[in-house]
């Protein structure tokens, strides 16, 4: 059971996170994700999904920090950017009532992506709430307490061991389509969909787009007749 001192820090803390988002939404400072980056985004798969889809919807994203921060770094591994994975509990979760755990010392880490560009600006890109952070506002918003840092170069190694362990089969796994994409698309009348772009309609013409691409509707055909052919559908 919740504190009134815990409570009251929790309080204190939505009251200056929304403060902070929207003069950082106002002014620059937190953007959406740009053109660009979900361009790169649609070369990155994951279970057969381009990173493009998973990582502008809120349902995907969210509450998944370690997996999709991880599939956010790929897009920057080729560049001349230099990008980090940060291990770090936050104020978001280290505040809250709800996830307050005195007896697991990690129960307030969160993990998220720090881009340094050429210019040596440096961003923060927060897949659980899907946006970009200038680092500054980023840290007084969430107060960040880092335990761990992987470089660019431990990213690539994790990357390559995966690919050569676990190898993508884009080309199999685009069958489970069919259950997949209906489910994104039912969170479309949902309320909680407000992710990234302020709105539903980056992730909409993301999935129509790559439905395009891949063929979906023969995609679906073929997945129907060997459904029919194998008895588990009439």
């Amino acid at each position: 059971m919740e504190t009134k001192w815990q409570k009251a820090k929790w309080n204190l803390h939505n009251y200056k996170y929304q403060k902070l988002l929207l003069w950082g939404l106002k002014h620059g400072f937190i953007t959406p994700y740009n053109k660009e980056l979900i361009e790169k985004l649609r070369t990155i798969y994951y279970g057969g999904i381009p990173a493009s889809i998973l990582l502008l919807s809120n349902g995907m994203s969210n509450g998944h920090c370690y997996d999709r921060a991880l599939l956010m770094s790929r897009a920057f591994l080729d560049d001349k950017e230099d990008v980090q994975l940060i291990y770090a509990s936050v104020d978001s979760i280290r505040l809250n009532p709800h996830y307050i755990d005195p007896n697991n010392p990690f129960y307030a880490d969160h993990c998220f992506v720090e881009v340094t560009s050429q210019k040596g600006k440096h961003f923060i890109i927060d897949t659980s709430v899907g946006f970009v952070f200038d680092k500054n506002i980023y840290w007084l918003m969430e107060n960040p307490k880092i335990r761990k840092i992987n470089n660019k170069d431990a990213i690539i190694k994790f990357v390559e061991d995966e690919n050569y362990y676990y190898p993508e089969d884009i080309e199999r796994d685009k069958y489970a389509l069919p259950l997949i994409l209906p489910m994104l698309e039912m969170t479309y009348d949902s309320p909680n969909e407000m992710y990234s772009m302020l709105g539903l309609e980056a992730l909409q013409k993301e999935i129509e787009y790559f439905k395009k691409v891949v063929n979906y509707d023969e995609v679906c055909k073929k997945v129907d007749e060997d459904m029919r052919r194998l008895g588990l559908k009439k």
